[in-house]
């Protein structure tokens, strides 16, 4: 990964971020799980529903396939439940990404034939200071370049901003969830634009 991409996460504020538990690990599993996971309550798993009721306790099936978009080429995958060790949560995963935790309070979910192409997961705590998150992104963004831009991505709930260097571009996303709220930075490429395979993964993150 690139130094400024090492530089973005070093520079987070402390204060906004959960504390992570244990060390990073590896949650993709190869082979796919039939099982259901219990986490409570009956629930139906739609992705729609997904975001909404992500902290209510609900069973999950281990597999679902995800709609989803790479630089306008319509795509559907079976994407497979994995809960992070190093965060309280969990999410559907698709087939040719991995989760993995980076540090304490961040994972990141890779494209395996190049983790250059990723996202920063982190969830935030529920009293977090928007503003003071805004005015940090923006900083660490403005490092890399000084246009900012809104990339007018389809994010319910949520605030983004990106700039690019070179071929490489880099989101960050705010979802303002009174019960889960995250902060998301996507870094992906010109010609290769995984983001909204990303948010569609991110859509079924539950928290707990």
């Amino acid at each position: 990964m690139t130094s400024w991409t090492r530089y973005i996460g070093c520079v987070t504020i402390a204060a906004f971020l959960l504390t992570g538990c244990g060390t990073a690990t590896d949650e993709n599993a190869d082979e796919p799980q039939e099982d259901s996971v219990k986490e409570g309550n009956e629930g139906n798993t739609s992705q729609g529903d997904n975001r909404n009721d992500r902290n209510d306790n609900k069973v999950r099936l281990m597999e679902q396939n995800l709609q989803y978009t790479i630089n306008g080429e319509a795509k559907e995958k079976t994407a497979f439940l994995k809960k992070s060790d190093n965060q309280p949560f969990s999410l559907y995963v698709l087939q040719q990404f991995k989760l993995s935790g980076e540090e304490p309070g961040k994972d990141i979910v890779f494209l395996t034939e190049d983790d250059s192409i990723y996202m920063r997961i982190e969830l935030l705590k529920a009293d977090v200071n928007w503003d003071e998150v805004e005015k940090n992104v923006q900083a660490q963004l403005k490092s890399i370049s000084e246009t900012i831009r809104d990339p007018s991505l389809d994010v319910e709930d949520g605030k983004a901003f990106e700039v690019e260097s070179g071929d490489e571009v880099i989101t960050t996303i705010l979802l303002k969830d009174e019960k889960a709220p995250v902060r998301l930075t996507i870094f992906t490429k010109k010609d290769r634009d995984y983001r909204d395979a990303f948010l569609e993964m991110v859509k079924t993150l539950m928290k707990g």
